[in-house]
C-alpha cells in the first residue's frame, strides 16, 4: 500500500471518529426544563406498591444489571406542589424510560402498561385531567417494568399544560419511533422489491444481498419503531439484536459484489462470530443472553469499518462522485452503529436518544444511488451502443441502396445489352443482307454499274461502323482500330498509306455508343475528304487523351477563298455539330503542306495538363 491510499484510509477512520465524536457532543435529545412546566428530578423509591418503605432517589435513575431474564419491578413515588388548581388539560411527559409503567395521579390510575411492551425508544405524553390536580400537594406514582438483564431507566419527567409538552414530546416521537417507523416501511419496500428484482436477474447477487440486508433492518427496526417483542426473552433479544450485525454483514457482502470483489477476510469472520455468538447464546442461561448479544455487536464495529475499508481499496472501480455519496454514507452510518453499542453497552448511559435507527436510511439512500448509478451508467452505455448500431445500420442501409442500385444498373445495362445485340443482329441480318445480297447479283451478273457499287459498298461500310460504335461502348480506341479495318481495303484503292499512332485512350467527356459514333463518323469523313480532295499519299490518325487528329500530305486549300464562293460543303458543317453534340471543339488547319482536323477533348486536355 503507497502512502497517499495509507493516509486516504486514515483519514476516513478519522472521519468516523470526529462523526462519532460529534454525535456526542450535540447530545441529540438530550433532556432540558422545559418553560411553563414543572421538571421532576428527585422522588421516593419504594420497595413495594404500598410504599412503606421508600428511599430518596434522583433522575435519571438506572437499576444495577444482573444476569437474569426475570422483569424486575420498581416503584416511584413524586410529589408534586401547585399554586392553583389547573383550569386547563395538564399532561405527564416522560422523554425516556424503560421498558414500560403504569402511572397514577392522586391515587387514580391514567395509564396501564401493555406488556410486553418494549418502549425504551418511545416518549409517553399522558393526559391527566384538571379534576385531578389540585392546589399545594400532588402525588405521582409510578411503577416501572424492565428485564433484569437490561436495567430499569427512568429520566426526568415533566408535569405541566399539555398544550406546552406536547411540541416537545412530538419533537421527540419524531426522532425516535417516527423516523424508526418510516424507516421500517421503507426497508420493507425495499426488501421485497429488490428481492423481485433478484427474482429475474439471478446473477447479479447484489440484488439479494441488499434485499436481505434490509429484511434484517425490518426485524431491529421492529423494537425501535413499535416496542414490541414476540417470544421467549432470550429468543426475542438474540434475533433482534444480531440482526444489526446480519445487516452489517449482508452491506458489506453487497458492496464486495457491486464493486466486484471476492469475499473478503472480514466477511468471513463477521460470519463465523456471528453464528458462533449464536451458538453460544442459546447454549448460555437465558440471563446472559443480553450480554453475550452486547459482546456480539461489539466485535461487529470491526466489520463495519472493514465496508470502510473495501471502499477505499476498490475506490478505482467508482466514478469520483460515486465514491463520495458512498463515503459520506458510510461514514456516519458507522458512526451511529459505534454510538449504538455504546448506549447499549453502558449500564449508565448519559446520552437519552437512540440515533441506530436513521442508519438503514442513510444506507439505504447510498446503495439506491449506487444502482441508480449503475443503471444510467447502463442506459448511457446502452444509449451509445445503440447509436452505433444505429449508425451500422445507416451504413449498411445505404451499402444496401448503393448495391441496389448497382445491380439496378446492371441490370439496365443487361436488359440495353440484350436489347443493342438483338439491333445489330437485326441490322446485320436484315439490312447488311440485303445490300450483300444486291451487291453479290450486281457482280455475279456482271451489270457494270460502279456507281451502284459504290454507293452499296459505302452503305455497307457505314452500317459496320455503326455496328462497331455499338459493338464497342466502353473503347474508343478499339472502335478507331476497327474504323482503320474497315478503311484499308479502300485506300489501299486510293493508294493511300495509313500512319496509326495511338498514344492513349481518348477521354470523351461523356461516354457511349451514340458518343463513339460521332467520333467515328468526324473520323470517316475527314479520311473521305482526304480521299476525295487532298491528292495525298499518306493519312495519319492520331490520338491521345486529349485529342484526336487527321492529317495528310496533300495539297491542302484555303479556306478563307472556299468561303467566299461557298464551298464549304455539308460534311465539314456536319463535323462541327457532332463535335458539339460530344462536347469536344474541332479545329481545321490547312496549308501547303496539307491538312489537318483536330478534334478536342477540353476535360481530357486540362487532366493532361494537370
Amino acid at each position: 500500500m503507497n502512502a497517499q491510499a495509507l493516509r486516504g484510509g486514515l483519514a476516513l477512520l478519522m472521519s468516523v471518529a470526529l462523526l462519532i465524536g460529534a454525535v456526542y457532543a450535540l447530545n441529540l435529545g438530550r433532556i432540558v426544563p422545559i418553560e411553563g412546566a414543572q421538571m421532576l428530578t428527585s422522588g421516593q423509591l419504594c420497595a413495594q406498591a404500598a410504599c412503606s418503605e421508600t428511599r430518596p432517589v434522583a433522575l435519571p435513575y438506572f437499576s444495577p444489571r444482573a444476569f437474569d431474564d426475570a422483569l424486575e419491578t420498581l416503584h416511584f413515588v413524586f410529589d408534586v406542589p401547585l399554586e392553583a388548581a389547573p383550569e386547563t388539560l395538564f399532561a405527564l411527559y416522560l422523554p425516556k424510560f424503560s421498558d414500560n409503567l403504569d402511572i397514577w395521579v392522586n391515587g387514580t390510575q391514567v395509564r396501564q402498561n401493555t406488556l410486553p411492551r418494549r418502549l425504551w425508544n418511545t416518549p409517553l405524553l399522558v393526559s391527566v385531567p384538571s379534576t385531578l390536580l389540585q392546589a399545594g400537594d400532588n402525588q405521582v406514582a409510578l411503577t416501572l417494568y424492565g428485564p433484569k438483564a437490561e436495567a430499569v431507566d427512568l429520566r426526568p419527567l415533566f408535569l405541566g399544560p399539555q398544550t406546552v409538552l406536547k411540541p416537545h414530546y412530538n419533537a421527540r416521537w419524531f426522532a425516535g419511533p417516527g423516523l424508526a417507523r418510516f424507516a421500517f416501511g421503507l426497508m420493507l419496500l425495499l426488501s421485497g422489491a429488490l428481492l423481485l428484482i433478484w427474482q429475474s436477474r439471478r446473477a447479479e447477487l447484489g440484488y439479494l444481498w441488499l434485499g436481505l440486508s434490509c429484511l434484517a433492518a425490518v426485524t431491529f427496526l421492529i423494537h425501535y419503531a413499535f416496542g414490541l417483542s414476540f417470544g421467549s426473552y432470550r429468543i426475542w433479544t438474540t434475533t433482534w439484536a444480531l440482526s444489526a450485525s446480519l445487516y452489517v454483514l449482508l452491506v458489506l457482502k453487497f458492496i464486495s459484489s457491486f464493486l466486484g470483489q471476492p469475499p473478503s477476510l472480514a466477511e468471513r469472520v463477521h460470519f463465523v462470530v456471528l453464528v458462533g455468538g449464536v451458538i453460544v447464546i442459546l447454549l448460555s442461561p437465558p440471563g446472559f443472553s443480553f450480554a453475550l448479544v452486547a459482546s456480539v455487536n461489539v466485535l461487529t464495529v470491526f466489520p463495519a469499518v472493514a465496508v470502510l475499508g473495501v471502499l477505499w481499496r476498490n475506490r478505482a472501480a467508482l466514478n469520483w462522485f460515486d465514491f463520495s455519496v458512498l463515503a459520506l454514507c458510510l461514514a456516519p452510518s458507522v458512526a451511529l452503529g459505534c454510538f449504538e453499542v455504546w448506549m447499549m453497552g453502558v449500564n449508565t448511559p448519559s446520552r437519552s436518544l437512540h440515533l441506530f435507527h436513521i442508519m438503514p436510511i442513510i444506507m439505504a439512500f447510498a446503495c439506491l444511488w449506487l444502482i441508480v448509478s449503475q443503471l444510467v451508467a447502463s442506459l448511457r452505455g446502452l444509449e451509445a451502443v445503440t447509436a452505433e448500431q444505429s449508425d451500422q445500420i445507416a451504413a449498411k442501409s445505404r451499402e444496401l441502396e448503393d448495391s441496389f442500385a448497382r445491380l439496378a444498373e446492371v441490370e439496365k445495362r443487361q436488359a440495353i445489352s440484350r436489347e443493342r445485340d438483338r439491333i445489330m443482329l437485326d441490322l446485320h441480318d436484315g439490312i447488311g443482307g440485303h445490300l450483300v445480297s444486291t451487291l453479290a447479283y450486281i457482280r455475279n451478273n456482271d451489270l457494270q454499274d460502279e456507281t451502284l457499287v459504290r454507293a452499296l459498298e459505302d452503305a455497307l461500310r457505314d452500317l459496320a461502323l455503326m455496328l462497331d460504335s455499338m459493338e464497342t461502348t466502353d473503347s474508343l480506341t478499339t472502335l478507331l482500330g476497327m474504323l482503320r479495318t474497315r478503311l484499308e481495303g479502300l485506300l489501299a484503292e486510293h493508294g493511300l498509306e495509313f500512319d496509326w499512332q495511338i498514344h492513349g485512350e481518348p477521354d470523351l467527356p461523356v461516354k457511349g455508343p451514340s458518343q463513339n459514333l460521332h467520333v467515328a463518323r468526324i473520323v470517316q469523313e475527314a479520311i473521305t475528304n482526304v480521299i476525295k480532295h487532298a491528292g495525298a499519299d499518306t493519312i495519319t490518325v492520331y490520338a491521345d487523351e486529349a485529342r484526336i487528329e487527321i492529317s495528310d500530305n496533300g495539297s491542302g486549300f484555303d479556306r478563307m477563298e472556299q468561303a467566299s464562293v461557298g464551298q464549304i460543303g455539308h460534311g465539314l458543317l456536319g463535323m462541327k455539330r457532332r463535335a458539339q453534340a460530344i462536347g469536344a471543339e474541332l479545329e481545321l488547319e490547312s496549308d501547303g503542306a496539307g491538312t489537318r482536323v483536330r478534334l478536342q477533348f477540353v476535360d481530357g486536355a486540362q487532366r493532361a495538363a494537370e
